[in-house]
């Protein structure tokens, strides 16, 4: 019996045996629930919303193989030591090898992944054993394909190479599991193929059959589904499919929404108010002290007005783990752009004392937009940049430019948030500009931008597109290619391989201790 097989079913049984409505579980941990509504109670579980690409600490390791952070001498000396808990952060920013440590499975992969697949899992097969023909019944099955295609068509393209259209893409990456069984056996692993085409069969039934609407983002509506093909297809590289879906998924989501100040926040509407009164250290911005205020009561809630799909997000404010990249701040308009001049504030950087002697890394940036419920899911304003990026890539670069004119309407200052000279930019240059509005609008730290460089690769030579990532620890520097096996390949750890010989993937029984290494 594989090994993963048990971790889903403790899991399963450990989840359901707290929930009233799932009290009878067979000795194997297998829920016996009798109505849709039932199954579509899981559907709710924060499992579904939690650890994708990130740990129990709440930090991406992924994000720190990009180019949006950066970690100081102070952090690689003093936090990173032997006894910190998530030592793949100091692994991805080094390019060390392993980058995740092979005697402990990540949360990313039992939680993240598996779990979530499995509950996904659960309700595909719980109300197709129930009901297959009434639209309730098939809504339910479509918003669980929605998850769990958004898993798997993330992780195939985290844990193997970007999908190359006109190749085989026959690269063998991770299993995948559609069964609601927990320990039905995994099978030999999946080509990035094979997993893209599960998901493009799993999005194809959710938009056919999700709802016109649901009242959380957590779950997917028919405009998610459809903003989800479309990602499907700006991975896969179809442009003309992509614009298609973005305008279905704009369209519907419009239908609901009735106007699009109701899909995005005018960042101007946002002020700090000092509730108590404030003495700031010197060099410290007084908003760090202060409440962010909004527009309305759910801007810090999963329900805000811009998600999409909620899918929690690593913490993006954590000076004690990295600060902003000099790279990824130069790409902001320091005066008119809302982003910046909000939520770019100036804090304590990380300090420690050591014996007598303290290490402080003074006042840093911080980046504080996780105020407002950030998603590593979907939001609208990433729909619309899809929208933009999709038509610019076919040369509709009327269209790209009014989209991405929508957006910064919501995230620059002034009357007039135009693009200056948009329209006179060729294909290139407004495909660059609404891709670097489009990494100012992801999560700092998220899987996100990461896998937006592997996609980048191959548009060589454009200017949004990197051939080298470059990391600095003090006068240290550290550089790998977006192209090399460090990027196309995720390790499985030990304690899985072990109890899956079929998948022929050597133990790797090195030392992790990238501590000794940068």
């Amino acid at each position: 019996m594989r090994k993963l097989g048990y971790i889903l079913l403790v899991m399963c049984a450990l989840e359901c045996s707290s929930c009233d409505d799932f009290l009878d579980v067979k000795p194997v941990g297998q829920m016996i629930p009798t109505e849709v509504t039932q199954f579509e109670n899981l559907l709710n579980n924060t499992t579904t919303l939690d650890y994708f690409m990130f740990d129990n600490n709440r930090s991406c390791f992924y994000a720190y193989m990009g180019d949006n952070i950066q970690i100081s001498e102070n952090h690689a000396k003093y936090q990173f030591t032997a006894t910190y808990p998530n030592l793949d952060l100091l692994a991805g920013y080094t390019f060390y090898t392993p980058v995740m440590d092979p005697q402990n499975t990540p949360f990313a992969w039992s939680s993240g992944i598996y779990k979530a697949a499995g509950y996904f899992n659960n309700v595909v097969d719980g109300v197709s054993g129930i009901d297959t023909n009434s639209e309730y019944a098939k809504g339910v099955i479509a918003q669980a394909k929605a998850g769990r295609a958004w898993i798997y068509l993330n992780a195939a393209l985290i844990y193997g190479p970007m999908y190359v259209p006109g190749t085989t893409n026959d690269t063998k990456v991770i299993p995948c599991r559609t069964s609601g069984d927990p320990i039905a056996a995994n099978g030999p692993l999946c080509t990035t193929d094979e997993l893209l085409a599960q998901v493009k069969e799993d999005l194809d039934y959710a938009c056919e059959n999700c709802p016109a609407s649901t009242v959380n983002p957590c779950r997917a509506d028919r405009a998610c589904a459809y903003a989800l093909r479309a990602e499907y297809h700006m991975f896969t590289r179809n442009w003309e499919n992509m614009l298609s879906d973005c305008q279905k998924a704009w369209e519907l989501a419009l239908a609901n929404r009735k106007n699009v100040d109701e899909m995005i926040y005018n960042f101007a509407d946002f002020y700090f108010e000092a509730t108590t009164e404030i003495n700031p250290d010197p060099g410290v911005s007084p908003e760090v002290y202060m409440t962010l205020k909004g527009p309305d009561l759910l801007f810090d809630q999963t329900s805000n007005r811009e998600n999409l799909l909620y899918r929690n997000a690593p913490y993006q404010s954590s000076s004690t783990r990295y600060y902003p990249s000099d790279d990824w701040a130069s790409i902001f308009d320091k005066e008119k752009d809302l982003r910046w001049t909000k939520f770019v504030l100036k804090d304590h950087g990380y300090n420690t004392t050591v014996g007598d002697v303290v290490y402080d890394d003074g006042i840093q940036l911080v980046y504080y937009r996780d105020e407002l419920s950030i998603t590593e899911g979907v939001t609208y304003p990433l729909l619309l940049l899809m929208k933009a990026e999709a038509a610019a890539r076919i040369n509709n670069l009327s269209a790209a430019l009014a989209d991405l004119n929508l957006l910064r309407k919501y995230r620059y200052k002034g009357p007039d948030s135009d693009l200056a000279g948009g329209t006179s930019l060729s294909q290139d240059q407004l495909l660059n500009e609404i891709l670097t509005e489009r990494r100012r609008e992801q999560p700092l730290v998220s899987f996100q931008r990461t896998l937006d460089l592997k996609r980048y690769a191959q548009d060589a030579g454009k200017p949004w597109s990197k051939d080298i990532i470059v990391h600095k620890i003090g006068e240290k520097t550290y550089s790998k290619s977006i192209n090399d096996a460090y990027y196309q390949s995720l390790p499985i750890d030990n304690a899985i391989l072990q109890y899956n010989p079929q998948w022929g993937i050597a133990e790797n029984n090195s030392l992790f201790e990238p501590y000794n290494a940068w």
